[in-house]
């Protein structure tokens, strides 16, 4: 019977959707039709499957409603269907990944990422940062970034960010410190003693991910399982990702020290 129960809502993306969607409010057929996107000769049969294994009922207005059973199993089962999507935008990408790097709480709630894009540059422009990221970093208003690797354009966005009066809090491991420090000096002593930005560090040997979360998007540079990256990138515009990167920002906030 539980397996029976588990190919009931995962075995239909119609029958997964609905379910969801009843968590919120019960709904007649037409809210169904229409919200869903289907038919109703397509989605009665699943209705149909649902009401026989006791997830919903039609009430006394015509609706359809999740029973107290079926809330119960849609609560609980809401986190592991947005986990699941998260993971199918690239099983092999996320196979590969070092998520140690990512505390056990937000690793247990990393389906808050929600509809994410996965970034693979082409290899003319493997090195240069990514136009996503660009664009969307340039038309933000706060900036939390950790940096554990070092671009030479980072410090002249940042800049820029800087001079255009966005708030910007910053980690940079010591090693990407360093670097910065002795590419660009004198760049580096007028961003650090600006009054938009925060700069924190972090030792080396804690090997943070890179990445930023701003009003608008999140952008991550995970480290492979090898400890390399292979400029694999992923991105979610998500309100849920957002709060998701902040938390991931205060993990990493409170194991660093201001410079």
């Amino acid at each position: 019977m539980p397996m029976e129960l588990i190919e009931t809502i995962f075995l239909s993306e119609k029958r997964e959707n609905l379910l969801l969607m009843l968590l919120n409010n019960p709904a007649d057929i037409k809210t169904i039709d229409s919200t869903l996107a289907v038919t109703s000769s397509s989605i009665l049969p699943q209705i149909k499957k649902l009401r026989e294994v006791g997830f919903i009922d039609k009430n006394e207005n015509g609706s359809y409603e999740l029973t107290s059973i079926g809330r119960l199993v849609v609560e609980n089962m809401k986190p592991l269907s947005s986990m699941l999507k998260v993971f199918d935008v690239s099983c092999e990408y996320w196979d590969e990944r070092d998520l140690t790097a990512i505390p056990d709480e937000l690793l247990d709630n990393i389906g808050s990422l929600g509809n994410i894009q996965l970034i693979v540059p082409d290899l003319d422009h493997m090195y240069e940062l990514q136009d996503d990221f660009l664009n969307n970093m340039q038309i933000s208003n706060k900036v939390s970034s950790v940096l554990s690797l070092y671009h030479p354009d980072n410090l002249d966005l940042l800049s820029k960010l800087d001079t255009a009066g966005v708030n910007i809090d910053i980690i940079l491991t010591e090693s990407v410190l360093e670097r910065m420090l002795s590419d660009s000096e004198k760049e580096m002593e007028s961003f650090l003693s600006s009054k938009n930005t925060t700069v924190l560090v972090c030792e080396d040997t804690i090997k943070p991910p890179s990445f930023s979360v701003t009003d608008n998007f999140i952008y991550m540079s995970l480290f492979n399982i090898q400890g390399k990256y292979d400029h694999h990138d992923i991105m979610s515009f998500e309100s849920s990702a957002l709060e998701w990167g902040e938390m991931l920002f205060e993990h990493y906030q409170n194991l660093s020290t201001p410079y």
